[in-house]
């Protein structure tokens, strides 16, 4: 269980310095409902809940209680609170920073009341959190739970602020007030502005140095600024039920009750929304690219500024929470709402997007790079024409096409739709960006769906589809693959030919997967058309890449490359095949799928939905004068031992295992019912690999290790080995030192591998050879402990060892090779 100081929310703009050492549980003082007050320990706090576990100070049983039983929680402890920059702060003296203390009063449905400041507060719907300042900058907590409130008033109400800041006189204000009370329908901030008194910039300074509050509902906070009245905001409720889509703040402007122009700065104070002055704010350029004209212009908005990763926009209406879903959507990025009037954004959007200042959005070619996954840049779609179109273009489409596409089972498929386009521009970004698989998650309830790329072996967010397209899309691609649209209850496997949807030779290996609430994963492989390696572009030592030459001239015997899926098996396959794919020589394949193609190989799709597997394929091939069979997986007993007979009778055979380690592959097809004399025959070698992330070559930077760290890898790379330490440190310093000095690299980032550090991966590999020893060793069913030492002391290198190798050369680092290395 956490400690109770990470669960307890921090007010805007501040967080608690936590500390590792704080105990789990925490003294408080709770005031009960009934009157009782009692100290203990708060050992459990549950909103979700509404309710917490206490242990009283005279009592060793643990009690359940009710918020409903508690009118207040005092904890004991003061905490240290600090105060965040906002974001903006460091911009411009637009924005409002927070204050340190306000003062509230709290009145309880027992009539009683208290009050004193607080450093913020956060008010959600299960109760209210007050700071109260300590010494220095520490806080004592209060929580008040939300049914033990009658009402409450935080801060300054809008008259006695405008006093305070010498904007209006306390006669002004009694004056506004006193005319209020006969205008009902008029508040006071329509007749100060009537009047003159406050205008916008004035309110502005009323407010620079007033805290950012959390964000409350409009209506109440309306309310507390006595700006509205309870009844009033019911008549305009009642209003919105005719016109679900309009705010209730344009409403109550409607209806006369507020002064929008008036009351921004008020609200921007009391809804936690920075009010910015786009006459006086300098807006970052870069970032108008973000978002195109036509969006702007419709939503009255304009992008400001980046903020920690976040886009700042400043709205005419900050609460439209359609446009910053839209938004973020849009252009993948976290909103920051801020505040500014309807006429200043015309203005800003008028200035920055001229007809010489067109964006990116608009523009695909405006200087976005691949690496960056290319949101907005063309995609071709294969019909009578290629059609560009724009990532951007779409995402909007989505959100406001009238059609609510909600359907399990009715087919997508015009080939002008938006879902279409959108899918085919997914696969084409995944093919153009080397993207190895693309992740479709889907979520209950109203929870957009979430794509996701990996490249290099790393999961990346790409896009997020609204959830009323979670079936549509999940349907389109399974038209595609030729799947079952109506079937959700069992997984299914499938292939797209994309040849047939799009400009790219690319097939995807497509996996559905049921998940909760009836929903469904989708998971594609990407299988881009690929030319195969040469053998000595695969990263081998040069011992193993000789090696590896001299068997694949025999005539016959067993090769096989093991590792997990996605460790890079097939492209060096391929890689054997293409040394030896010479015009005397017959070489069949069966695979599954066909990934790469070269010519001169004869080479075989099986599918085992018609009975044409691995082991009925091998059997076709003896019939057919094989010189060479490549087999894509020994994944069952019956292939395995096919492909061990046709090694015996004067053919050579390659083949892969999902199996971690060399030795651990003889174990793996022993295992499975193999004669361990016919094996023992047949196997000439294993060849494990792994994918490490290679350091970015532009940005990597050198620097030479301590003593101890050299020592540390050395330790790491004879663990288990039984080699000697100090042949192994000469070997070193004759292949990587310099007068005796090594060089490493380390990962910086830079624009060029999205600042992660590495571009690219390099395989890591070791041989095992089949020695008189080994082949002794197999034969007798010997552990995979017994063949490990016996290939060490034959001359192999493990996968650790060839990579900390790899890390001398400066090509990777030591937490790269141990994240793939056990």
């Amino acid at each position: 269980m956490k400690n109770i100081l990470s669960e307890w929310p921090a007010p805007p703009y501040y967080s608690f310095a936590i500390d590792s050492h704080t105990e789990i549980t925490e003294s408080c003082l709770i005031y009960y409902t009934n009157g009782d007050k009692v100290l203990g320990d708060l050992v459990g706090f549950s909103t979700e809940e509404s309710k917490i576990i206490f242990q009283p100070t005279r009592d060793e049983v643990k009690q359940t209680v009710e918020f409903e039983q508690i009118k207040t929680i005092r904890m004991v402890r003061s905490v240290v609170m600090q105060k965040k920059e906002i974001a903006l702060e460091d911009r411009v003296y637009e924005v409002f920073p927070a204050s340190e203390r306000q003062s509230y009063t709290v009145e309880f449905n027992d009539k009683a009341t208290i009050s004193g400041e607080t450093i913020g507060y956060t008010n959600t719907s299960k109760g209210l959190y007050l700071y109260a300042p300590a010494d220095q900058e520490k806080v004592i907590r209060y929580f008040i739970p939300a049914q033990s409130i009658k009402t409450y008033q935080i801060g300054l109400k809008i008259g006695e602020m405008l006093i305070q800041e010498n904007l209006a006189s306390k006669n002004q204000v009694e004056a506004a007030i006193s005319r209020q009370l006969d205008l009902r329908r008029q508040r006071i901030g329509d007749y100060l502005s009537e009047n003159q008194i406050v205008t916008r910039e004035q309110l502005n300074q009323a407010i620079r140095h007033q805290e950012g509050q959390p964000i409350l509902r409009l209506g109440e906070a309306l309310i507390q600024l006595e700006l509205i009245t309870q009844e009033q905001l019911d008549s305009a409720l009642f209003k919105q039920k005719d016109n679900r889509t309009k705010p209730i703040g344009q409403i109550l402007v409607d209806m006369g009750m507020v002064d929008q122009r008036a009351l921004n700065g008020a609200l921007a104070k009391k809804l936690g929304i920075p009010y910015v002055s786009l006459t006086k704010f300098s807006v970052d350029k870069s970032v108008i690219g973000l978002v195109s004209a036509a969006f702007a212009r419709k939503h009255d908005l304009i992008p400001v500024c980046l903020y920690d990763h976040s886009l700042v926009v400043a709205f005419e209406d900050p609460l439209n929470s359609k446009a910053i879903e839209e938004l973020r959507f849009l252009t993948q990025l976290k909103i920051v709402p801020a505040m500014a009037s309807r006429d200043d954004i015309k203005l800003a959007i008028s200035k920055h997007y001229s007809t010489d200042n067109k964006s990116a959005f608009d523009y695909p070619e405006a200087g976005r790079s691949h690496d960056d996954y290319d949101f907005h840049a063309a995609l071709d779609i294969a019909d009578s024409e290629v059609k560009e179109v724009k990532i951007g273009d779409l995402a909007s489409k989505l959100f406001t096409e009238d059609n609510n596409i909600e359907m399990a089972l009715e087919p997508v498929a015009e080939s002008d739709n938006t879902l279409v386009q959108l899918v085919n521009k997914m696969i084409m970004d995944a093919y153009t960006n080397g993207v190895s698989d693309i992740h479709i998650e889907t979520y209950p309830g109203r929870k957009n769906t979430r794509v996701r790329f990996r490249k290099d072996g790393t999961l990346t967010d790409y896009l997020e589809i609204p959830s009323n397209y979670r079936s549509a899309v999940i349907s389109r691609i399974k038209i595609m693959s030729q799947l079952d649209i109506s079937e959700r209850r069992k997984p299914q496997d499938g292939k797209i030919d994309f040849q047939q949807f799009g400009p790219a030779k690319v097939e995807l290996r497509v996996a559905t997967i049921p998940t909760t609430s009836g929903l469904e994963d989708i998971v594609m492989r990407v299988l881009a058309a690929a030319k195969p390696v040469a053998m000595d572009k695969l990263g081998l030592k040069p011992n193993i890449l000789t090696t590896l030459t001299r068997l694949m001239e025999r005539p016959y015997g067993l090769v096989l490359v093991c590792g997990p899926t996605g460790s890079g098996k097939t492209t060096t396959l391929h890689s054997l095949l293409g040394h030896i794919n010479t015009p005397n020589r017959k070489i069949w394949t069966a695979e599954d799928p066909i990934e790469i193609t070269q010519p001169g190989l004869r080479q075989v799709q099986v599918n085992s939905k018609i009975g044409w597997t691995f082991a009925t394929a091998i059997r076709s091939f003896l019939r057919a004068d094989p010189d060479v069979i490549m087999v894509g997986e020994m994944r069952d007993q019956e292939t395995a031992k096919i492909g061990i007979e046709a090694s015996l009778t004067g053919h050579l055979v390659l083949s892969t295992l999902h199996t971690n380690t060399a030795p651990e592959s003889v174990v793996r097809l022993l295992d499975l019912g193999m004669d361990p004399f016919n094996f023992a025959d047949a196997l000439l070698a294993v060849l494990a690999q792994r994918l490490a992330k290679t350091l970015c070559t532009q940005c990597k930077e050198a620097y030479t290790p301590t003593t101890t760290e050299i020592n540390d890898l050395l330790a790491e790379f004879i663990e288990g080995s039984g080699l000697e330490s100090t042949l192994i440190m000469q070997e070193w310093q004759e292949n990587y030192a310099n007068q005796n000095k090594f060089t490493l690299c380390k990962a910086v980032g830079c624009d060029a591998c999205g600042h992660s550090g590495y571009r690219g991966r390099l395989g890591l590999h070791e041989l095992m050879t089949v020695s008189p020893q080994i082949k002794k060793l197999t034969q007798s069913h010997a552990p995979v402990s017994d063949l490990l030492i016996a290939a060490i002391d034959a001359g192999m290198r493990t996968l650790k060892q060839d990579g900390i190798d790899k890390v001398l050369q400066g090509l990777t680092d030591i937490g790269q090779v141990r994240s793939v290395c056990v």
